[in-house]
C-alpha cells in the first residue's frame, strides 16, 4: 500500500489499519489511544457499532498489534476497562491524575482522572500514578491544541509512553491528527501511523512537516 506520508522515519497510512498491520514488519511498541465507541462525530469512522461489533473490531486489532509488537500502551476508559483487560490479562494499569478540577459525570461524580494500560517493561523505573500532565475537560486549564480531534490525546502522555517502552520504533493503529507519531518524532523515534480519516491524515502531514516542535 502507497503511504500517505512519508518522510524521515515518520510513515502514515490513509486505511483502516487491520490492511497495514499483517504485513508490518515488527517495531519496539504500540502506542494508541483507540475509539471507545460512544458516538463521538470521527468523520469517516462510524464510532456507534454494537457492543459486540466493536469488541470484535478491537479484539482483531489488538492480535494483530500484539504479532507487531511485544510492548503495548494503550489509553483505556474506564468504562471500557473490563473488556480491555481482557485483551489485556499481562497489562499493567497507569492512572494519569488530572491536575485541575475535571468535568462532572453521571452520578454525581466529578471525574480526576484517565487510565491507560501498558504491557512490558520501562527502560527506567517509573510511578504507574502520572501527574502533571493536562488532560482534555480542565477547560482554562487545558492549552494545548485539539486540532478538531474530539478524541485527542494530550502530548505529554504519548510522549512518556514512548520514551519509557521504545528504543527505536512505534506503530499507532488509531493515529488521528498524529499526536503520537509527533512524539515519536519529537524524542528521535521511527513512527509508523494508520488513520482512516483522510482529513487527519492531512492535520497529521503537516504538524510532521513542521521544523520547530510543539511541545504542548
Amino acid at each position: 500500500m502507497k503511504p500517505y506520508y512519508e518522510e524521515k522515519g515518520i510513515t502514515i497510512y490513509n486505511c483502516d489499519c487491520r490492511e497495514v498491520l499483517p504485513d508490518l514488519p515488527p517495531v519496539d511498541l504500540i502506542c494508541t489511544d483507540p475509539p471507545y465507541n460512544c458516538k463521538k462525530d470521527y468523520g469517516t469512522y462510524q464510532d456507534n457499532l454494537s457492543t459486540e461489533e466493536y469488541q470484535s473490531f478491537m479484539a482483531d486489532v489488538v492480535s494483530l498489534s500484539r504479532k507487531v509488537a511485544t510492548n503495548q500502551f494503550w489509553v483505556a476508559p474506564r468504562y471500557q476497562m473490563l473488556f480491555f483487560l481482557t485483551l489485556f490479562p499481562d497489562s499493567h494499569l497507569i492512572v494519569i491524575r488530572r491536575g485541575a478540577r475535571g468535568p462532572l459525570r453521571g452520578g454525581g461524580w466529578t471525574d480526576q482522572f484517565e487510565t491507560a494500560l501498558a504491557v512490558g517493561k520501562p527502560s527506567k523505573p517509573d510511578l504507574d500514578l502520572w501527574e502533571g500532565i493536562r488532560l482534555k475537560g480542565e477547560g482554562y486549564y487545558f492549552r494545548e491544541k485539539t486540532y478538531g480531534h474530539p478524541g485527542y490525546t494530550p502530548l505529554p502522555i504519548m510522549r512518556k509512553a514512548i520514551g519509557l517502552l521504545s528504543i527505536g520504533s512505534i506503530c499507532d493503529p488509531f493515529c488521528g491528527t498524529g499526536t503520537s507519531l509527533f512524539a515519536a518524532k519529537n524524542i528521535g523515534r521511527r513512527a509508523v501511523g494508520c488513520e482512516i480519516s483522510e482529513a487527519y491524515c492531512e492535520i497529521s502531514a503537516k504538524r510532521l512537516s513542521q521544523e520547530v516542535f510543539d511541545f504542548g
